[in-house]
């Protein structure tokens, strides 16, 4: 009976007894019948198929109607089975079944197998038979994987998926390889369409047309590949398609494919085997960062390559070396605090460290909530100075593992060193799986890709000699052939597999399915109360220490003989599993159910150890734990804005703001993500625009009640750097009604909108109200971003404009002044670059030089890059104006720095500048089209403040005397003298 039923998952699920299909029953029975075939001939517990049937929310009675289900599926399966007899194919265990049956029974296994002696004919140069193997592998797929629909089967599905790609991959690379490309071209152009990010399938399409004596379309299939990568990832092609793009343009491409290089293993003194050219590159690349400047490797490939194990490798020949190393670990399970990666280096670098811009990676909670935009360029400055720093006597190894589990903030972290990394005598040896799938890690990879002494490293399985060394030395004597063959099929050369499969408790004759089989048979095997404590670690997905464990468990940790297998420590009093793939086997392992109540018991022990982010994440696994998801949601936002990890701050809160029902506390998580928006994507981002929005209307709904006024004043501030002057005036005129300080930031606002709309007299009337309602002794400890010292700056500007120049340079020494005794960098900085504008505004070509480079200097020491960049193009402005017209094109760059970000008030401001600097060098044309593009932005969103002077250069440009008459008359309304007295009379 046994050798006569076959099932078939690459599909709809069939069921075939001597060839005839079997009725299985309704659509659950079936569904527990894909459950089983794809864990063929593996122990699955009844926890697991009742989450896994009914998507984690079984209904009450789940497991009699499972057991029904199991009768249903055998009577289908054996009919002629006795009533009394057992079961043969669907085995009952305690606590759970197994489907036994042959492994060629099932066609997902017979396609991993063919698949498998696919590759290893590919490896070896046998052409024909790789293509014979792959073309029967994929012959066993008719449509999408059975039941794809359930969470349980996604990961299975979604793995024989991307198995079933690199099988068609490689059956069209064997068949080019061997000459047959005219057969496979029209399937190639198909599969390359459908994948259009596969390198190797589009250096085949390349080959095929080239040898088919197509070299013009090979060379646009090639430009398609480019085009694809940029735009959806933003990286070139891989070195490979890049030289084939030589060679089809060179016309060097060989004729017949090269058959597959011949590899000789070794084992070198690290003990690994055949890795011999990575280790002496590695080798090479640490003495050159010694002597020539800092190096990155990312080392690239799929669990259990090898990569950390290379790593290690240097590693210790760095130590042996006396140079030192820093690892930073990414956990692969969980949610790591804020900034992990870089928290582990800095710590170890700089364990005392009293840096301010260091504060966020020491331990503990942190305080002060206040958003500063330059303080993460100040804190990613104070790590690369702190790697500098540790490099600089006898260089530095700093080992990332895992990169690609680290969380966006430590990526952005990453891509801002990887602009200085070459500076230092530091090694950066980054690990992470095959990241293409993920647009974070393709952007930092590509950044790191630019900079001087980047490589990237991607080891492939080990070899037939390679695998025959590793046995022998795992078993003292040589290797059979068969050996050999059976595990590089089962493990495709992967040294992880290898080892656990040589070390598994059946011996090397008979290996296991599958690795996550060994690791799931060794914790099996272990006692209830060790398996707790395992099954805990695993849910945690990092390092833990004991005393957590041995709270949430009631037990004690022992590291007995069988568990340092699978667990190690490295620290005292702190374990973690050896390797990621433990952990992850040991929690898939888990039950749904089981899983969501180690999650909750884990949090509840570690109120006082985790981290909020840590407490979120568990809650948020947890079942009828909301309020405390929530809770900690919130809490971890305010943690992650502190620690200036504002990526994951915004990601808390994006949750945050989907659980809440009340519009006072969303209101206030709106606030938080429009503040941290701005930051990170721009002031003109839609995301801030939507942010916003939602924020706005929050306000119409909250209790009557509520003190709003915070709100008023953000949303506000931002209207007016958007040039959505009537939402700010809307707003501004709601606070101007209260007192103190409150008071004075409404009449600001008033203020800074009248300036940019022209109504110049009643902007100085707001502006000298809310000067008057202001007590110095307040301001001391205000940051500048508070209208507190900004209103003496905007009304300069005014007073400017109105032509009181004396009155202009008074409000700017009392704006200094204010910053001064407040002993504020942004209120200084604010100071001068008020400074410029006022000059730029005066046409005053030699205050705007001195200002823009105070500007410029305060800016850059304190890491604020708006002081930087607008003071970059005054100075650009005061040298065109002042007769350099080379300086014109720069000009135009630094204005689209100034608003790369989204800042939308000013625009005609730059413009008008743009177009008076045009003017003046005797570039006619070009100063009419600037004023023409400011008056046009001018209408559309009534920033009206320099509309006269627009008209004025439009008029002098094109002889307009309308345009000038026109000019005059609006300066004149505005009460515009500055402006009014450049026009000729």
């Amino acid at each position: 009976m046994l050798g006569t039923v076959r099932f078939g998952v690459l599909g709809p699920l069939r069921v075939e007894r001597d060839g005839e299909p079997l009725a299985l029953g309704g659509p659950r029975q079936r569904d527990l019948a894909t459950l089983l075939v794809l864990r063929a001939n593996r122990f699955v517990s009844t926890e697991w198929l009742v989450d896994a049937l009914w998507d984690g929310r079984p209904p009450s009675g789940a497991h009699v109607t499972l057991r029904s289900y199991v009768a249903v599926l055998r009577r289908a399966l054996e009919p002629e089975r006795g009533r009394r007899a057992p079961a043969e194919l669907v085995r009952g265990h305690t606590g759970g079944y197994e489907l036994s049956v042959p492994p060629d029974a099932v066609d997902a296994v017979r396609f991993t197998t063919l698949a498998a002696h696919g590759a290893r004919a590919l490896a070896e140069g046998e052409w024909e038979a790789a293509e014979r193997h792959y073309a029967d592998a994929l012959a066993l797929w008719r449509g999408e994987v059975a039941a794809a629909d359930l969470s349980a089967v996604r990961p299975d599905a979604a793995r024989l998926v991307e198995a079933r790609t690199a099988a068609g991959e490689g059956r069209f690379t064997a068949a080019v390889a061997a000459g047959r490309h005219l057969a496979v071209l029209p399937e190639l152009r198909q599969f390359v369409a459908a994948h259009p990010d596969r390198e190797n399938a589009r250096a085949q399409l390349m080959l095929a047309l080239y040898r088919a004596g197509r070299q013009t379309e090979a060379l646009a299939v090639y430009d398609e590949g480019r085009r694809v990568l940029a735009d959806e990832h933003g990286v070139e092609p891989g070195e490979v398609l890049r030289d084939l793009h030589r060679r089809v343009l060179t016309h060097s491409v060989p004729t017949i494919a090269a058959t597959a290089p011949e590899r000789r293993p070794a084992e070198v003194e690290t003990g690994l085997v055949g890795r011999e050219a990575e280790i002496d590159l590695l080798g090479d690349l640490l003495a050159a960062a010694g002597r020539t400047g800092g190096r990155f490797v990312a080392i690239v490939g799929e669990a259990g390559i090898g990569k950390t194990s290379l790593a290690d490798a240097v590693a210790r020949r760095a130590t042996d070396a006396g140079i030192p190393v820093v690892w930073g670990r990414c956990p692969d399970l969980g949610h790591a605090p804020p900034f992990w990666l870089w928290t582990q280096v800095v710590r170890a670098l700089a364990p005392r460290a009293d840096d301010p811009a260091l504060a966020g990676f020491g331990d503990g909670r942190t305080t002060g909530a206040d958003i500063d935009p330059g303080a993460r360029f100040r804190t990613y400055d104070a790590v690369s100075a702190l790697v500098h720093a540790a490099a600089r006597p006898r260089g530095l190894v700093l080992v990332l593992d895992d990169l690609h589990a680290a969380d966006a903030d430590s990526l952005l972290l990453l891509r801002y060193l990887a602009t200085t990394v070459h500076a230092s005598r530091a090694l950066v040896i980054a690990t992470l799986r095959p990241y293409e799938h993920d647009p974070a890690l393709v952007a930092t990879l590509a950044d790191l890709a630019r900079s001087p002494g980047h490589r990237q490293l991607r080891p492939a399985g080990l070899d037939a000699d390679a695998v025959a060394a590793l046995v022998r030395g795992h078993t003292g004597a040589p290797a059979p052939a068969d050996l050999v063959l059976d595990l590089l099929t089962r493990t495709g050369g992967n040294p992880f597999f290898l080892t656990e499969l040589l070390t598994s408790a059946e011996g090397t004759g008979v290996p296991p399915p599958s690795v996550r089989d060994t690791v799931r048979r060794r914790l099996h095997a272990l006692d209830d109360r060790t398996r707790d404590w395992l099954d805990v670690l695993s849910v945690a997905g990092r390092d833990l220490d004991v005393d957590l464990l041995e709270a949430v468990t009631s037990d004690r940790v022992r590291l007995t003989t069988p568990v340092t297998h699978l667990v190690t420590e490295p620290a005292a009093g702190v374990v973690r599993f050896r390797h990621p793939l433990f952990a992850e086997a040991a929690y898939a392992d888990l039950s749904p159910g089981h899983r969501a109540d180690l999650h909750a018991r884990l949090a509840d022990a570690g109120e006082g150890t985790l981290t909020p982010a840590e407490l979120a994440h568990h809650y948020g696994q947890a079942r009828g734990r909301e309020d405390d998801h929530l809770r900690w949601t919130l809490e971890a936002a305010d943690d992650a804005t502190r620690r200036l990890a504002y990526e994951d701050a915004l990601a808390h809160l994006d949750r945050a703001a989907a659980l809440l029902t009340e519009p006072e506390r969303e209101l206030a998580v709106q606030l938080h993500r429009t503040s941290l928006l701005q930051i990170t994507v721009g002031i003109g981002s839609d995301a801030v625009d939507s942010a916003a929005a939602r924020a706005r209307d929050l306000l119409t709904r909250v209790d009557p009640g509520t003190d709003v006024r915070p709100a008023l004043w953000t949303l506000g501030e931002l209207a007016c750097n958007r040039a959505e002057f009537t939402i700010a005036e809307d707003l501004a005129g709601r606070l101007a009604a209260d007192d103190g300080v409150i008071g004075a930031a409404g009449h600001y606002l008033l203020g800074v909108v009248g300036y940019f709309t022209g109504r110049l007299a009643e902007a100085e009337d707001h502006l000298t109200a809310a000067i008057d309602r202001l007590d110095p002794h307040d301001l001391v400890g205000r940051v500048g971003r508070t209208p507190t010292l900004a209103t003496h700056d905007f009304r300069a500007l005014v007073r400017s404009l109105r032509g009181d120049a004396d009155a202009a340079r008074a409000d700017l020494a009392a704006a200094h002044a204010l910053a001064e005794r407040a002993d504020d960098p942004y209120g200084r900085a604010n100071a001068a670059l008020f400074a410029a504008w006022t000059a730029l505004q005066e046409h005053d070509v030699t205050a705007a030089h001195a200002a823009a480079r105070r500007c410029r200097e305060i800016g850059a020491r304190q890491h604020m890059p708006h002081f930087v960049t607008t003071a970059d193009f005054v100075a650009e402005w005061a040298a065109a104006r002042g007769g350099d017209d080379s300086r014109l094109t720069a000009l135009r760059a630094a204005r689209e720095g100034v608003h790369r970000l989204g800042l939308r008030s000013t625009r005609t401001i730059t413009l008008a500048a743009m177009a008076d600097a045009h003017l003046v060098t005797g570039d006619r044309a070009t100063a009419a089209a600037l004023a023409d593009e400011g008056l046009a932005l001018a209408d559309e969103v009534g920033e009206r403040v320099v509309a006269a002077e627009l008209h004025r250069v439009r008029g002098l440009a094109n002889d307009d005397s309308t345009d000038l008459d026109t000019g005059v008359r609006l300066a004149e309304a505005q009460g515009a003298n500055l402006v009014r007295a450049r026009f000729p009379r």
